[in-house]
């Protein structure tokens, strides 16, 4: 795509081509020659106004190569383009020395070839050098102002004094001009002020100023010499001391702590910023007295300043400590401070009222102490995190050491039983304590398993001998798997069972709990003993008893083993025959016998409502309105409540005791915006009457995080696309006027069969439209992938993987 001064350009010579009248193509070579500044631009046009002629325009580099035109979404500095048929021109966006040279363009005519060269020489402007804008000098002496300027030639240099308006100074007893700067003589209070220096490049013609300020200097006085926060800090903390002087120019300063010791032994701790000397953490050794000198080229000052350094509490030692379960060791932590400091321990983890532990603490010094922690019998409790705090008047300081205890490996279940069944993948896994990690290995005892198969099995064993978890892929390897955790200080021993897992028994216990005259609800207690993984969930079939014995078509419905065992939308005064299943992760197992049931007449026209429906059918959806619609079930019983409640989910899992509960009214909307972003909530709602409630509607909603208010970046990307048509379109329209040229007249002008304009006519969209047109005006962003299918028949357009 171009860029808007391309399109500028573009569109100005186009309309100039279209206006201006014809001339013949050149016939004798020319020269031309054009000193250009590094960093400028270069356009150029050849011109054949006779193409009948056979007349052909190429545009070649300083290489003789030819210079091609740009393609759509490519980028070039140097490259052509047609203005029109007649008009061929050459832009350089940036011109540099190593691009320039003779540009040519070459035109064949009658068997001979004509060329117009353009010679482009780059030339880098005149620039200033070792030129200070603010510039100090000593009254009573001669001084240089200097004014250094670099350029492609020699420059010529003049001085200009502001007084009153700016005078040109030339050379005389007071001043010269010299290429270095200007002399000034003598100096004095009236020679400060404002001077112009100018440096002219007579070949170019470029020329360049700078405004200097003379300033006279004097010498250095220092007004305070002062410590911040105070002269008297804590070992550790932050100390500024600050030098403060006046002089013109503005003072230069050096710092050094006096001290009795060679200046080579003297540590050095502080960080120079400008005046001041900045201590990140003060040290012991920074007690003493700093010096600060203030100097220019006028002369210099000096003035001291004690500093006194308290010590807070350092804790010098406080190691990590390794012990083996039932042996003795201690833990030392050893402080320094002035005050001495004061020492506790403290033990990250659960507190016990354990006899074996000792302590006691020992002063060495006035600024020096011990604090000792004895364990006579090490356990694994006692592994973990060990805080020490030393405090004193002056602050407190807290580090950590860890205490890791060894010990055998332990498990906290040394049996297990595990389902499996045909065709399942089953992990079985060796979790276990140990410090330092065991080694895992496996053993299997089978039962009454062929031959064959153990053979099989020892050989996946043994490639799996040290997996933990231990996965057996699409066998039905069922019996012992014991499974051996050992280090350097034991073993231990875990007992899995591997059993076939088979769906649940039938049930035998099922009890009507209430019927209304459109529900019903049951209790189900799931079948006692069976060889398999626990119920999660019970299934039934139920139908009207004159349908029963008739189809085998029957309506089912499936609870999971938690929620209430009901079912609504009955009809009145109903036979019902039902039967049920319970389910497990195997799956389900076996009809129960067949329990019948008679709803209840309807005592008037109400009941309790039927469930809600949510507008959204789905199990989850994100909630990008930040709000929550639901609409009644198809039934004419009178609504008068909802109620609401909602919990936050963790990893799949509801929290309940984060739930809240809301009656809501009669509405058909919940606002989310309470909710916090980025989190997943499980949603029931039931709708209620005077009677009574209905079922529960459930749904997961997560909550979107907020979003930005100004405009993205497809938004932008839109309007840019839309202003770039208009441009287009504005120009198609004057080529229509003038030369009946363009996109708009080739479509007024072309004569299309009836065929054609039908199918045209149906794609509204522009679906059909041929793409392989190379115009980059006719050209329009993808905005993704998409594919779509034409009936040529119908006229409809849609998706390719549509449904429609």
């Amino acid at each position: 795509m171009k860029s808007g001064k391309e399109k500028m350009l573009f569109v100005t010579f186009l309309l100039s081509v279209l206006l201006s009248e014809s001339d013949a193509c050149f016939t004798s070579n020319q020269v031309e020659f054009n000193k250009i500044k590094t960093g400028s631009s270069f356009y150029q046009e050849c011109r054949c106004d006779d193409p009948g002629s056979g007349v052909k325009l190429k545009w070649l580099d300083i290489n003789n190569q030819e210079i091609l035109p740009l393609r759509p979404g490519t980028k070039s500095n140097v490259f052509s383009e047609w203005m029109d048929k007649q008009t061929y021109s050459v832009y350089i966006s940036n011109i540099s020395k190593s691009i320039s040279g003779a540009y040519k363009c070459v035109t064949d005519r009658d068997g001979r070839q004509y060329t117009l060269t353009y010679n482009v020489e780059a030339y880098d402007p005149p620039y200033f050098v070792n030129t200070k804008e603010t510039q100090y000098v000593v009254s009573g002496k001669a001084a240089l102002i200097t004014c250094e300027a670099r350029g492609e030639a020699d420059l010529l240099i003049s001085w200009h004094k502001e007084d009153e308006g700016l005078i040109e100074i030339t050379d005389d007893d007071k001043y010269k001009v010299t290429p270095e700067g200007l002399i000034i003589d003598a100096i004095t209070k009236e020679d400060s002020g404002a001077y112009r220096c100018t440096a002219s490049d007579l070949e170019t013609g470029e020329g360049i100023d700078r405004d200097i300020y003379v300033e006279v200097i004097s010498t250095p006085s220092i007004e305070e010499l002062a410590a911040s926060p105070n002269a008297t800090v804590a070992l550790g903390e932050s100390l500024t001391i600050e030098c403060l002087a006046t002089g013109i120019p503005h003072p230069e300063y050096t710092w050094k702590k006096i001290s009795d010791k060679d200046s080579s032994e003297t540590n050095v701790t502080w960080q120079r910023v400008n005046s001041r000397i900045v201590f990140q953490e003060v040290e012991a050794e920074d007690r003493g007295t700093y010096e600060c000198t203030a100097s220019n080229s006028a002369g210099s000052n000096a003035m001291t300043i004690d500093i006194e350094v308290l010590l807070p509490p350092n804790i010098t030692e406080f190691n990590n400590v390794t012990a083996v379960e039932g042996s003795t060791t201690q833990l030392v932590c050893k402080v320094s401070g002035r005050p001495l400091p004061h020492i506790s321990l403290t033990f990250l983890g659960e507190e016990s009222d354990d006899q074996s532990i000792v302590w006691d603490n020992k002063n060495l010094s006035d600024t020096e102490a011990e604090f000792y922690l004895s364990f006579l019998r090490v356990n694994r409790s006692h592994d973990g995190i060990y805080l020490c705090n030393a405090t004193n008047e002056i602050d407190s300081v807290v580090e950590e050491t860890f205490l890791s205890v060894l010990f055998a490996p332990h498990f906290d279940l040394s049996y297990e039983r595990v389902w499996t069944w045909k065709d399942k993948n089953i992990n079985l896994s060796c979790e276990h304590q140990s410090n330092p990690k065991a080694e895992v290995t496996w053993k299997y005892q089978g039962n009454g398993i062929l031959a064959e198969d153990q053979l099989e099995i020892n050989k996946v064993m043994s490639d799996k001998l040290h997996n933990d978890p231990l996965i057996i892929e699409n066998k039905t390897w069922y019996g012992i798997y014991e499974c051996t955790a050992k280090n350097e200080f034991g073993e231990a021993k875990k007992i899995i069972h591997l059993l076939e897992g088979f769906t649940p028994a039938v049930i035998n216990n099922v009890t009507i709990v209430n019927v209304t005259s459109n529900s019903v609800t049951f209790s189900i207690e799931g079948p006692n003993e069976f060889n398999g993984p626990d119920v999660i969930g019970f299934q039934s079939e139920y139908d009207e008893v004159d349908n029963y014995n008739i189809t085998d078509i029957h309506i089912n419905r499936t609870w999971s083993k938690d929620r209430p065992f009901r079912l609504d939308r009955l009809k009145a005064n109903t036979s019902y025959n039902i039967k049920f299943a319970a389910i497990n992760d195997v799956g389900n197992g076996p009809w129960s016998e067949i329990y019948d049931f008679v709803t209840l007449e309807k005592i008037d026209s109400r009941s309790v409502p039927d469930e809600p429906v949510w507008e959204d059918d789905v199990v989850q959806l994100v909630a990008s309105d930040r709000v929550l619609k639901w609409k009644p079930a198809d039934s004419s019983e009178t609504v008068e409540f909802y109620a609401i409640k909602y919990c936050p989910t963790y990893d799949g899992l509801i929290e309940e005791n984060l739930c809240e509960e809301e009656q809501i009214g009669l509405t058909d909307e919940f606002q989310l915006n309470k909710m916090d972003a980025n989190t997943t909530y499980f949603f029931e709602i039931v709708a209620g009457n005077s009677l009574g409630n209905s079922s529960a509607a459930l749904i997961m909603v997560t909550i979107p995080a907020e979003e930005e208010s100004f405009l993205s970046s497809g938004a932008i990307i839109g309007i840019a696309i839309l202003v770039v048509f208009l441009c287009i379109v504005t120009l198609d329209v004057l080529l229509l006027l003038w030369r009946q040229q363009g996109i708009i007249a080739s479509c007024c002008y072309k004569k299309k069969n009836k065929r054609e304009v039908s199918l045209n006519s149906r794609d509204k969209k522009g679906l059909l439209k041929d793409n392989t047109e190379t115009n980059d005006s006719l050209k329009r962003p993808s905005n993704g992938h998409r594919e779509y299918e034409y009936n040529k028949t119908t006229g409809v357009i849609t998706g390719k993987h549509s449904a429609v």
